[in-house]
């Protein structure tokens, strides 16, 4: 295992793709600070960043996994590997470990936009809803933290299944900006099936705001924190188990 994880990170770390993905947030977050005057919602929001970084992993993870089809390079891995679940596990531990970067990342940046924009305008100490920015800041990271986890999840399940980027990284971009969206108006033309319909796929994204806003997103989710991360967990662990069984049986 260790010998696999090391040969991920290698190659990882010698693709472009890692600063591109690194780069994207930080243009992505400058872009939010110029769309809109600053307000506590944009810093505990940590100025998009949450909505990015899901397009950006979903990008990045779906493209890790097929360069190594694309580039002919699947044989020699599984061959130089005692099972290719260690690849598998490798790849999304690779992934999950990037994605803390970018997490990091986007908290440093956060500081220092906010600190160029509004100055000293608003406190961390400051109260927002139930929580001072900084903890607002925080619980939200945390939230997009546990989706990205869905997301990479998702993205190898995806690209398993389909065996085509474009299509993964059409449907991830329309899960980041229209799946809430499209959740809500099924459970709201469909009352009765909310008890189902709550536990749906696209309800999950809920978990990058919810936690800092609890009293607000919980109506519209219709769950509470808790049931909101369990779900996400229970739904990263369905992924990962499919993907693994679809990247074990796929033909080399």
């Amino acid at each position: 295992m260790k010998n696999s994880l090391r040969q991920e990170f290698y190659k990882f770390n010698y693709q472009k793709t890692p600063i591109y993905g690194f780069l994207a947030l930080l243009v992505l977050m400058i872009y939010t600070l110029l769309s809109g005057n600053v307000n506590k919602s944009m810093i505990t929001q940590a100025f998009g960043a949450g909505q990015w970084l899901s397009i950006i992993m979903i990008t990045i993870s779906s493209t890790f996994l097929t360069m190594e089809y694309k580039n002919n390079t699947m044989i020699t891995l599984l061959y130089k590997s005692s099972s290719k679940l260690q690849v598998y596990l490798s790849k999304i531990l690779v992934m999950i470990i990037y994605s803390i970067f970018l997490l990091v990342t986007s908290f440093v940046f956060t500081l220092i936009l906010k600190a160029i924009s509004s100055g000293g305008k608003f406190s961390w100490s400051e109260l927002y809803g139930q929580n001072t920015l900084f903890s607002g800041l925080i619980l939200t990271l945390i939230g997009t933290f546990i989706y990205l986890l869905f997301t990479i999840s998702l993205a190898f399940l995806l690209i398993t299944l389909f065996k085509n980027n474009a299509a993964v990284i059409c449907l991830g971009l329309v899960i980041a900006f229209l799946g809430s969206s499209l959740s809500s108006v099924i459970m709201d033309n469909f009352p009765r099936l909310i008890p189902l319909m709550k536990w749906n796929p696209l309800n999950m994204i809920y978990v990058m705001n919810q936690l800092n806003k609890t009293p607000i997103f919980s109506n519209i989710s219709h769950l509470s924190n808790w049931q909101l991360i369990n779900g996400n967990i229970v739904y990263i662990l369905i992924f990962n188990l499919l993907g693994y069984l679809l990247f074990k049986r796929r033909r080399v």
